[in-house]
């Protein structure tokens, strides 16, 4: 199943989700599932029991279709999928061969606790293609202020030295090719030390070694993506700070944040790196994770 998946339950959550899948698939030019998993009709049931069952799950995932396309004005060329639970396993297996996943995120609580939800994580820890997790926005203002009507559209994009982080800018070049963003490339570096020993002071290398690093490193992953983007419209920022700070900091008035995660096997595929989590729980617009 090629295209853009996406998962809907009729919350305000996945109705925002259901909204950029539309306009995502419209302008990627490719088809679009919707996918609403319902508790169907139990272990050992007929095959026309599950059908019975499912029925109205696919209806009204039909309808949130329906007023997905009336509220952003995209026709695109759609279709709705009822499945049985979990939603995770349902999600997964439909968006095995997907060109994306998407997913919706609800707001952090007053205590500034993020709340990804169990869904979300599990699909963006296990799936092999891109899974962007649109966030729902925020009524104090939280996710911070929205782009100017007159400004581009602009994707951030983190990199480093690790090959995700070259898929990542990849993806977001190729986005930024066919929507006419541009495309911020930051790589983060902090100063480190090294421990004293006793009786004298530690030592950290020139901080012109670690621009230069940073900025040899940034430039690296730009050739190895291989992008076409015009050079005004690819970005290199090398930041100093922790890059999940850097990076929600740059994302305020972008159109989307783009990570890499590394493709890990066995147990170590069940976490994601603590830059991913972050941006994911605290991003303040709509967050892509790339596998390597």
């Amino acid at each position: 199943m090629r295209g853009i998946v996406v998962g809907v339950n009729g919350s305000a959550e996945s109705d925002e989700a259901l909204d950029w899948a539309v306009g995502e698939a419209a302008s990627a030019a490719v088809p679009l599932t919707v996918v609403m998993v319902t508790a169907g009709a139990g272990k050992g049931a007929t095959a026309a029991a599950h059908e019975v069952a499912l029925a109205p799950a696919r209806e009204e995932a039909q309808g949130l279709l329906d007023a997905a396309r009336a509220r952003t004005g995209l026709e695109v060329d759609g279709s709705v999928v009822a499945r049985p639970g979990p939603a995770a396993d349902a999600l997964l297996e439909l968006g095995e061969d997907a060109d994306m996943l998407v997913l919706g995120r609800r707001r952090r609580g007053r205590l500034g606790r993020a709340v990804l939800g169990s869904v979300s994580t599990t699909v963006v820890e296990h799936a092999r293609v891109p899974v962007t997790v649109v966030r729902h926005g925020d009524p104090d203002g939280e996710a911070g202020d929205a782009a100017a009507d007159d400004e581009a559209p602009r994707i951030v994009v983190g990199v480093d030295t690790s090959a995700p982080s070259v898929a990542a800018l990849r993806h977001a070049c190729e986005v930024a090719a066919r929507t006419g963003a541009s495309v911020e490339a930051i790589f983060a570096w902090q100063i480190t030390t090294l421990a004293p020993l006793p009786g004298s002071w530690g030592w950290a290398p020139p901080i012109e070694d670690y621009e230069k690093f940073a900025t040899d490193s940034l430039a690296e992953a730009v050739r190895a993506a291989g992008s076409t983007l015009p050079p005004e419209r690819l970005v290199r920022r090398i930041a100093h700070g922790q890059a999940a700070k850097q990076l929600v900091l740059a994302a305020q008035g972008a159109e989307r944040l783009v990570v890499g995660a590394r493709g890990l096997g066995g147990f170590d595929r069940l976490l994601l790196g603590s830059v991913s989590r972050q941006v994911l729980d605290f991003g303040p617009c709509p967050v892509t994770v790339v596998r390597g």
